[in-house]
C-alpha cells in the first residue's frame, strides 16, 4: 500500500512539473516563425526581443500570429452580421474541432466592466471564414460543442 501511494505521489509530481514548463513565446510573420523572449504589441508595430537579446520591430500588418505562454493569438478578420468590416484583430485560439475553431477577443468597455476587467467576445470560424459570433444564449451551446464547461 505504501509503495502504491509513493508511486502515485511521484506520478502527480512528474505531471505537475511537466505542466509548469513554460512554452517559448513566438511570432509568425509571413509564414516564418520567430522565437522570442518577449513580445510587445503596439498600435502599428510589434516589438520583439530575440533569445540573443537582439531587438526586432515588425509592422502589425505583417504579423500573422503570436504566442505568449500557452496562448496562441491569431490575426482574424472582423465581421458584423456576416459582412467583413475590413478590420483585423488578434484573437486567442481556445479550441478546434473538425474544421471549426473557437476564438475569444478581449473587449475593453468602461461602461460594462470595472477598470482592469475584460469582457470577452467569442467567435467560431469555419476555416478562415467567420461562422458564428457566440453570445448570450448561444454561448453555452457553442462551448459545449468544443468540450468547454460553461460557468456563470
Amino acid at each position: 500500500m505504501k509503495k502504491i501511494l509513493a508511486f502515485a505521489i511521484l506520478v502527480v509530481i512528474g505531471i505537475a512539473s511537466m505542466a509548469a514548463i513554460p512554452m517559448n513565446p513566438s511570432a509568425l510573420s509571413n509564414n516564418e516563425r520567430v522565437f522570442c523572449k518577449k513580445i510587445s504589441i503596439g498600435m502599428k508595430n510589434a516589438r520583439i526581443v530575440l533569445p540573443n537579446d537582439e531587438k526586432l520591430v515588425i509592422p502589425i500588418n505583417q504579423l500573422d500570429a503570436y504566442q505568449l505562454g500557452n496562448a496562441l493569438y491569431v490575426k482574424k478578420e472582423l465581421a458584423t452580421n456576416g459582412k467583413s468590416r475590413g478590420q483585423f484583430a488578434y484573437m486567442q485560439l481556445l479550441k478546434t474541432k473538425d474544421n471549426y475553431s473557437l476564438y475569444r477577443m478581449a473587449v475593453k468597455n468602461p461602461e460594462l466592466v470595472q477598470p482592469g476587467e475584460s469582457l470577452f467576445n467569442y467567435y467560431v470560424y469555419e476555416g478562415d471564414k467567420l461562422y458564428l459570433e457566440a453570445s448570450g444564449q448561444s454561448l453555452p451551446n457553442v462551448l459545449a460543442f468544443f468540450g468547454i464547461k460553461y460557468s456563470y
